[in-house]
């Protein structure tokens, strides 16, 4: 790990010092609420300890483990959301393409990790489509146990297996990773499960990558999870109490983060090699989670690339995270990301390099962070295991779907500003003005957003539609004309992901965001409804809520939000919010 930290050298160092005049990374190895927010943080530190703790609790059940080896599946899928999926996602998204010689350790054949976290009808069945699901083994994945995405993805996966196989042998097809005493151990039990494997309590979902939550698919799919502890096991000693700050890799990266981010640098910037790219959506959930809330936090920024420096206000920091090139995964473009990153050292922004190893090297990446993010909320004076802004879209979502249930729709229930086109635009509250000089026009209510953008802004895309080629390409371009002409930071998300994610910043974190949220109107879809077999309602009304809930809070919250109900094909209908919006910056 390499810093060029420019003007903000010395204030890194004083931060370091103070740290170790406080004896603070002891006290937070021994678990001292007050170096936090001194609330309940004592009671979620159990991370700390993972990479030394026994297989069994680590990994799963002996018992378990040796069933899924036998298994005769010939892939995974995990269906959870948020930390119950992330990491798993980085896992089959690193070593799904890598031979079985690269992956395997003998235990369990090598086979491809698929995850299911989504409520868009659409993008499940895209997620499905072509698998013999009768060959699949499933982890139903949630600590709370009562997860409303995984179950209904489970009720959805279950009543097409019990066709196809019957009611006991389909059960064998499934896996319960939870917490103790949850409604899904109960459900594993009652419902013929392969098995469960538990949680630890005091281990948020965001901290359980290294616990059964990220340990068992990967033993499933033929990795060594073993392997990714030791690597973990490593790092925890280097990150240990020992150490002095500027030597321990965990608090150093925190300071650093944290210090920056009180300097108003609060925008993390992430480039990754293509080989590692979707480590960074983890690191996003952890960041954006763990600090966003009390007006303040970091917003990670991944896979928005690397520019001139002269594209960027003075709120960035810039994290690289490369594969050494002596890794056969290494990337082919480690010159020109060197060639950017230099430059933007240059011009006095600071850059923050760290090379691994290998791929295995990931189990040390993620306690490095885990611990990174310890301090940061310790340096921002805030609680970084809480999220106090998640239950809020959940429960609009809840009263979105009864009001479904009702006849009367899950959809935005104010009136649309711009009804065009079979696409509606709503505005948030903050845009109210704007709305209503925008006569109906899209291109002036568009306009009137993007005129709001300043330096040091954030702009989102929150999108709750199928994460396909077509659709990706179509959001990336409107993401990309914004962020070429106006000097803020530019995220893309797909719902209903985000919200166990960036969601808790966008409500919980700085005011200064604004952006389009993007869901399909169900009852324009023109399709017949996604039947949630079992639980009612469907999976179109669902997404729906949840899109439109969180939309009415961050309203509520005071962000500058359009919020766009599409019809029946969400892929025209984005080609005309493009020429839209690209006329509101021309």
């Amino acid at each position: 790990m390499r810093f060029e930290l420019g003007e903000h050298a010395g204030a890194i160092g004083a931060a370091q010092r103070a740290w170790e005049a406080a004896d603070t990374t002891r006290r937070l190895w021994s678990r001292d609420a007050s170096i936090f927010s001194n609330a309940d943080e004592a009671d979620w530190l159990g991370w700390l300890t993972l990479p030394d703790a026994p297989l069994d609790e680590a990994i799963g059940p002996t018992a378990l483990r040796e069933a899924i080896a036998r298994h005769p599946a010939r892939f995974v899928v995990v269906l959870g959301m948020g930390g119950s999926s992330l990491w798993p996602d980085v896992l089959g998204r690193t070593w799904n393409a890598r031979s079985g010689a690269d992956r395997a350790n003998g235990a369990t054949p090598a086979r491809p990790l698929h995850v299911v976290d989504t409520t868009v009808p659409a993008g499940i069945e895209a997620l499905l489509a072509g698998l013999e699901l009768e060959a699949g083994l499933y982890f139903v994945s949630s600590k709370s146990g009562s997860t409303i995405e995984p179950n209904a993805l489970y009720a959805l996966i279950r009543a097409r297996l019990d066709e196809k196989l019957g009611r006991e042998a389909a059960g064998r097809h499934f896996v319960a990773i939870t917490d103790p005493g949850s409604a899904l151990e109960r459900v594993a039990r009652a419902e013929g499960f392969l098995g469960a494997a538990l949680g630890r309590p005091d281990v948020g979902g965001r901290f359980s990558a290294l616990s059964v939550f990220g340990n068992l698919p990967a033993l499933a799919m033929g990795l060594a999870p073993e392997k990714l502890l030791e690597r973990a096991r490593r790092m925890a000693t280097a990150c240990g109490p020992e150490r002095s700050a500027d030597e321990n890799p965990g608090i150093a990266l925190g300071l650093a983060l944290g210090t920056l981010a009180r300097a108003g640098r609060d925008k993390l910037s992430l480039s990754l090699s293509p080989a590692l790219a979707s480590f960074g959506a983890w690191i996003e959930q952890l960041i954006a989670e763990s600090t966003g809330k009390a007006g303040r936090g970091l917003l990670p920024i991944p896979d928005e690339g690397l520019f001139e420096p002269g594209r960027y206000a003075d709120d960035r920091i810039f994290v690289d995270i490369a594969l050494a090139p002596t890794d056969a995964h290494a990337d082919a473009d480690a010159a020109e990301r060197t060639r950017r990153l230099d430059a933007l050292a240059r011009a006095g922004h600071p850059v923050i390099r760290v090379e691994l190893a290998d791929a295995l090297e990931l189990g040390a990446a993620v306690f490095q962070w885990e611990m990174a993010t310890a301090v940061i909320g310790s340096v921002l004076g805030l609680n970084p295991f809480d999220q106090p802004d998640v239950e809020a879209a959940k429960q609009a979502a809840r009263e979105r779907m009864a009001s479904a249930a009702r006849g009367a729709g899950a959809g935005n229930d104010a009136r649309a500003a711009v009804a065009r086109d079979d696409i509606e635009i709503f505005a948030a509250r903050a845009l109210a003005a704007e709305a209503g000089a925008a006569g109906g026009d899209p291109i002036r209510l568009l306009r009137s957003l993007v005129a709001t953008l300043r330096g040091g802004d954030g702009f989102l895309i929150n999108a709750f539609l199928a994460d396909t080629p077509a659709i990706r390409a179509r959001l990336d371009r409107i993401r990309r004309a914004v962020g070429r002409t106006k000097p803020v930071a530019t995220t893309l998300s797909f719902g209903p992901r985000y919200l166990h994610s960036t969601g808790q910043l966008q409500k919980g974190g700085s005011d200064r965001l604004a952006g389009l949220q993007i869901w399909q109107a169900a009852q324009r879809s023109g399709v017949s409804p996604f039947v949630i077999p079992g639980l009612g309602g469907s999976f179109d009304g669902l997404a729906e809520a949840q899109a439109a809930g969180d939309f009415r809070i961050l309203s509520e919250r005071g962000r500058r939000m359009l919020g766009i109900a599409l019809g029946d094909d969400p892929e025209p209908a984005l080609d005309r919010l493009i020429r839209w919006l690209e006329g509101a910056l021309a």
